[in-house]
């Protein structure tokens, strides 16, 4: 029986991992390292690829990994207040030693869906005991609109969500009575404690979603509230152990300086829930035009969708199963999700109809750092468990159990793997890419590279030359900025304005450079050109890049003084 499981087990594993294939990695195959999943016009992936690239380089060379001048040169940033994934970045290191940062990421990035639904299938089949229901409602989560949403956003930290189903296991094992006290507290704690390595915004929505779950099984799990009270020392407990474990990163985030940007994000839009956006492969583009006025400003931020065939299983769930307190929990935690995922307000097609419970608590500390459009993952959850619990106490017309309506629900979260490019090509430039930088920015140089930051891809072209000069400028997510960095006027028209319209003035160039320490100036854009620079620097035109001071010329912070 053991020997079947586990065979059964592996197979999973391997549909989960053949679909992710076809979905992400076919586009890869030939040149792994060239192209990144998920890489677009806001460049996410470039953060992540740079913390895989800088988690084993700092550790390797005796750095403080958490505070790195390696960006944002001169003032630098506290990592423990970005998305740095430095759990993922240390699992990822010997890819990233072998093949380069561009490679580990990706292979993060095809397989974290796999682990994702992997460990929601080992959920449903501990509530179910049925393979072949665990096998869809581990996909229903894996590759939930939440999560192929953040694949096209190229999110690692809220891709890596595979361990939340975990956490619901344990404490399912402990209600059940199969975990005691104490293997509760060490297993919640190692995972809680692991999540904070990978991403503190999913501890944060976890906590709140493990504060609603005990409250409302009390209510509604009778059979199970002693076990339930007496869980909260252990909890408590659990996330002592984390805290422990995650010292480090408390640390820092807690003396570092909070990014200025940071704040609430946008609202989930209830019209979401039930019409896909265009990168669902279903319904995706026939709906744009009703899609496209939902009011999170991006595809991968409409991540509500659950799938019309499963909100139908749900439907007969709950009318089958109505008094069953499990099933009434389940929905009860479906509801929270999604009234936490809307935010301050409730929008359908774009238009606010009525405050949110949210907007109570929005603007209170901790809450105001948190984006509530995350809750959606919780519902993915709920959901997907509801439908393996369906699945396995229905009786299928032709088989032991349903089957068309469960393909219709994986069907319905199929990508639009033909229609959409789920991968990006950076720009790669002879300079970086054959080593020319080599020979002409000595090793150390503080170099400013345009295109600017979140425009360009120079943390891709830093982590790739092994972090041989330091950058003035730096991308590590749309609100983690530096205070110095973002209230540098200079700075900031040239990270917030658009390429094509952030141009400096020659003595506003000359004083960034003097004020950000800059040894030299590469710029693969149209602005600033070789004549551009001539009035700052004798500048050259080398492996299609623009240089000044040229190479072989003393740096420019020995010129300024």
């Amino acid at each position: 029986m053991i020997r079947g499981s586990r065979a059964s087990a592996t197979l999973v594993v391997a549909v989960y991992a053949a679909l992710s294939f076809v979905y992400l990695g076919w586009r890869l195959i030939h040149h792994p390292g060239r192209d990144l999943v998920g890489y677009n016009t806001q460049k996410d992936p470039e953060a992540f690829l740079w913390s895989f690239a800088w988690w084993p380089h700092a550790i390797a060379s005796w750095t403080n990994p958490f505070v790195t001048h390696a960006i944002y040169a001169p003032v630098g940033i506290d990592l423990a207040w970005t998305t740095s994934v430095p759990a993922l970045a240390i699992v990822f290191s010997p890819v990233t030693v072998v093949f380069g940062p561009a490679v580990a990421y990706n292979l993060a990035a095809v397989l974290l869906p796999v682990a994702s639904a992997w460990t929601a299938f080992l959920l449903c089949r501990s509530l179910t005991g049925s393979t072949w229901a665990s096998l869809i409602g581990g996909y229903l989560f894996g590759f939930s609109s939440f999560t192929l949403g953040h694949e096209y956003g190229g999110d690692l930290n809220l891709i890596g969500s595979f361990l939340v189903p975990l956490i619901a296991l344990v404490l399912v094992k402990h209600v059940r009575g199969e975990l005691g006290r104490k293997a509760l507290t060490w297993r919640l704690g190692f995972l809680l404690g692991l999540e904070f390595w990978i991403s503190t915004e999913i501890v944060a929505t976890v906590t709140v979603v493990l504060l609603f779950a005990v409250a409302i099984g009390l209510v509604l799990l009778p059979s199970s509230r002693r076990r339930l009270a007496h869980a909260t020392l252990p909890i408590t407990g659990a996330f002592t152990i984390a805290a422990v474990l995650a010292a480090p990163l408390i640390y820092y985030t807690w003396v570092g300086a909070r990014p200025p940007g940071y704040g609430t994000g946008p609202p989930a839009d209830l019209l979401n829930l039930i019409v896909p956006t265009q990168l669902i492969a279903l319904g995706g583009s026939t709906f744009a035009h009703v899609s496209s006025a939902f009011i999170p400003y991006n595809d991968y931020e409409r991540d509500s969708y659950l799938g019309i065939p499963a909100i139908a299983i749900l439907i007969l769930l709950g009318i089958r199963h109505r008094r069953s307190a499990g099933v009434q929990f389940l929905f009860a935690m479906l509801g929270i999700a999604i009234v936490l995922a809307s935010g301050h307000a409730f929008y359908v097609d774009g238009r606010r109809l009525i405050w949110a419970p949210w907007k109570l608590v929005e603007n209170l500390s901790l809450f105001n750092d948190l984006q509530p459009q995350r809750f959606i993952l919780y519902a993915s959850l709920a959901s997907a468990v509801a439908v393996a619990l369906w699945i396995a106490t229905t009786k299928g017309r032709f088989f032991a159990q349903p089957v068309i309506l469960p393909l219709c629900a994986v069907a319905s979260l199929v990508p639009a793997v033909t229609s959409i490019n789920w991968t990006g090509h950076p720009l790669r430039v002879p300079f970086f890419t054959q080593g020319i930088y080599r020979a002409c920015v000595p090793k150390g140089e503080t170099l400013v590279i345009f295109p600017f930051a979140r425009w360009g891809d120079s943390m891709l072209w830093q982590a790739e030359s092994g972090f041989w000069f330091t950058i003035a400028e730096g991308n590590m997510g749309r609100d983690n900025y530096p205070p110095a960095f973002y209230y540098d006027p200079l700075a900031a028209r040239l990270q917030f304005q658009v390429t094509n319209t952030a141009r400096l003035s020659t003595s506003e160039l000359r004083s960034f450079v003097r004020s950000h320490r800059v040894d030299r100036i590469v710029s693969a854009s149209f602005w600033p050109t070789e004549e551009d620079l001539g009035p700052i620097a004798p500048a050259t035109s080398i492996g299609s890049v623009a240089v000044a001071p040229a190479c072989g010329l003393p740096p420019l912070a020995h010129a300024t003084g």
